[in-house]
């Protein structure tokens, strides 16, 4: 068997290299956005609805941020001004319909109603509507709310393995990839996937409050976290146990997703509780990333579906329970 940072891991084999790879990335544009606090109107039936409604959104100090607006100040809402307009309406009185009509410069894009500001499951729908409308924006949603912390982390990890899983196939790494070193042979494509990963990480640190201006230290820190080469023998190796294929195989697209899930899942325990996660939390990040592979219809997979709004719940609940506690 191959070590760590043996040929089959090219150009990413080893932490200087890996180092080297990080310096190739432009990081700026994610750091610009992430520190600039995302422009939020809500809107209520009355001020102190609206103001209500902010604070069980956005937290307790959604006042010092967001504009807040009555449903009698509705007139001419520039959508220009705002990432978002978020409006509640419990007791149904038009007032949605009323504010689509007024907004203007393509606002309806913008719009984010919600009918029960005070339910849990319709506040964890609405940010989750928001940041996947706005996905360029969840680090930032993350990092200056952090009632957003958990969605955000969610929409990048999920975005990031899609878009991995979505290279894998089709790029030139091999349909069926040997355990023992033939995913990690192919370098060029690994590097790839390697630099969508520390983009992802940095994403991840900018929600949880990092400083960012230093973006190689940011990296750094993390590498203890994952390893050189950013886990993929260690994903290899624990998928198999989850998949039924052929023994000793595992299919590209799935190691790529499961692999980039895993990592994602990997950086945030390490910024929720400060510790690296041991052998079995790992375990758990895999599973969980391995089951969800299977249910979501990745390309190249047969026999599955795409996943529908229902099972985002369902996968949204799970990860509490892949969330292993940090003691």
């Amino acid at each position: 068997m191959q070590k760590l940072g043996g040929k089959g891991f090219g150009a990413v084999g080893t932490v200087r290299n890996f180092m080297n790879v990080v310096k190739e990335i432009d990081f700026e544009e994610v750091r610009e956005r992430a520190e600039q606090r995302p422009r939020i109107m809500v809107i209520g039936p009355s001020d102190d609805a609206a103001r209500t409604s902010a604070e069980a959104i956005f937290g307790s100090d959604a006042g010092r941020y967001i504009e807040l607006r009555g449903g009698d100040s509705t007139d001419q809402i520039d959508a220009a001004r705002y990432d978002a307009v978020v409006v509640s309406d419990p007791d149904g009185t038009g007032l949605i319909d009323r504010v689509k009509r007024n907004m203007v410069r393509s606002g309806s894009a913008k719009l984010f109603p919600i009918r029960r500001a005070g339910n849990p499951e319709d506040i964890a729908g609405l940010r989750s509507r928001l940041l996947n409308a706005t996905l360029d924006m969840a680090p930032s949603y993350g990092r200056h709310f952090p009632e957003f912390r958990a969605a955000a982390v969610k929409e990048i990890v999920d975005d990031t393995a899609r878009a991995n899983a979505q290279f894998a196939l089709v790029s030139n790494i091999p349909a069926v990839i040997p355990i023992l070193g033939g995913f990690v042979s192919a370098s060029a494509d690994l590097i790839v996937l390697t630099k969508n990963q520390v983009m992802m990480s940095y994403k991840i640190a900018a929600v949880h409050g990092r400083d960012l201006q230093d973006q190689t230290a940011v990296v750094r820190e993390l590498v203890p976290v994952v390893g050189a080469g950013f886990l993929w023998r260690t994903i290899a190796r624990e998928a198999v146990s989850f998949l039924p294929f052929a023994a000793g195989t595992v299919p590209k697209v799935v190691i790529a997703y499961a692999g980039t899930f895993s990592v994602g899942r990997a950086i945030d325990f390490y910024y929720r509780s400060g510790k690296k996660p041991n052998k079995e939390q790992l375990q758990a990040f895999v599973t969980q990333a391995t089951e969800t592979a299977n249910r979501l219809g990745l390309p190249g997979r047969a026999g599955t579906d795409n996943a529908t709004g229902s099972e985002r719940t369902e996968m949204d609940e799970k990860d509490s329970a892949a969330n292993i506690n940090p003691s």
